[in-house]
């Protein structure tokens, strides 16, 4: 009986190709017709806000022809040419559907009937279900979630208005004005801001080094670094978290902003902000301090869930925002050999973690089938 792996993106791909270095053959199970289908799917302007040489995934790293921040298209290559090198071979077309406990083992429902795995590792990511407040249920405009967003084109001329705080809403609306979009932004609480790198140095070495900080230690730490590093935007409506940047982050999930253009272009006009939205109805958006606006269209960056209830929520793995309540190697002992890879917001980058998940989470499952009878199947 193999070891199953739920996903072929970064994070499946990394732990089926590290159980091969262990000398474990696992079923890769994917629901989509290739590698890297998240990534593939997403805004044509994307591009990693990890730098490329903390990016890779074991036993390959992305090559420097990347440059030093890889974009979507890029990163959709590389994961490919992971799949190949590292002779991961998927099972596409195969979704599944619920996971059980099957005496010492797991039993699969899949599209393809049931199968049985001696260890199974969920990779099917962090962002795969958009998330849409319920004003967008008939907003009498033009409205899609981020997920939706591919780039300007569609709104040459028009007045858009990205809801959102987070890193998908200050992408696109920077890729909008870039294209000479008007862009209104409404933010319900203002985001914590860093630069992308300072100096060539990435932020994310920052978020490295930082990870095992305390949270008291942590909150006036970040509102240092902002001071130095980021413009005051108040003016903008855009104020610095008040004190408790970190915590703020612990409590939404919702990573800084990393900056690459955003903050000039707030400041230059480019890029108005307005408070949050409370309604929005035959085309007026109604906001938080009573005003309205009438814009063409509404692209909404308010976030996603993991999605992992129907698979996994009747298992007690799950915490109140759908979130693994173990990640890695770590098991819950209710639940041995489930794991998830690649299912957790983290400010050290989460393909760095994906990396790591992987070597740990092979190592285990290698450890745990060399300790098996010789005789079990």
């Amino acid at each position: 009986m193999k070891p199953v792996v739920i996903g072929a993106g970064a994070a499946g791909l990394a732990v089926a190709a590290t159980l091969l270095d262990h000398g474990v053959d696992a079923d890769v199970l994917e629901r989509s017709d290739g590698v890297a289908s998240s990534w593939a799917a997403r805004y044509d302007s994307l591009t990693l806000h990890t730098v490329r040489w903390l990016s890779g995934m074991p036993g390959y790293p992305i090559p420097r022809e990347y440059g030093s921040w890889v974009t979507r298209d890029g990163m959709v290559r590389y994961l490919a040419d992971y799949a190949e090198r590292r002779r991961v071979r998927p099972e596409f077309g195969v979704e599944v559907t619920r996971i059980d406990r099957a005496g010492d083992a797991w039993r699969l429902t899949t599209s393809g009937g049931p199968r049985d795995a001696s260890a199974v590792v969920v990779a099917t990511g962090l962002c795969t279900h958009p998330l849409l407040p319920d004003w967008a249920d008939d907003p009498g405009l033009p409205l899609v979630h981020s997920s939706a967003y591919r780039n300007p084109a569609p709104y040459a001329g028009q007045h858009v208005l990205v809801v959102g705080s987070g890193n998908s809403a200050a992408e696109i609306a920077v890729d909008l004005v870039g294209a000479g979009v008007r862009v209104t932004l409404s933010v319900r609480t203002p985001p914590n801001i860093v630069r992308r790198d300072t100096f060539g140095v990435p932020s994310q070495l920052l978020g490295v080094a930082l990870r095992h900080v305390p949270e008291p230690v942590m909150n006036p730490l970040s509102s240092a670094l902002r001071k130095v590093s980021v413009p005051d935007l108040a003016e903008f409506g855009l104020p610095a978290p008040a004190g408790d940047g970190y915590t703020q982050f612990l409590r939404s999930k919702t990573v800084p902003i990393l900056d690459h253009g955003f903050v000039d272009a707030v400041r230059a006009g480019r890029i108005t902000v307005v408070p949050a939205v409370t309604a929005i109805e035959d085309g007026t958006v109604a906001l938080a301090d009573g005003s309205t606006l009438r814009p063409d269209a509404v692209v909404a960056a308010t976030g996603y869930r993991p999605g992992l209830e129907p698979l996994v929520g009747h298992l007690g793995v799950l915490d109140k925002d759908g979130l693994p309540l173990a990640n890695g190697a770590r098991t819950l002992a209710s639940t041995p050999g489930l794991y998830f890879a690649g299912i957790e917001v983290l400010l050290a980058g989460l393909l760095r973690e994906i990396a790591m998940e992987a070597k740990a989470i092979a190592n285990d499952i290698a450890e745990s089938a060399a300790r098996e009878p010789a005789t079990s199947s």
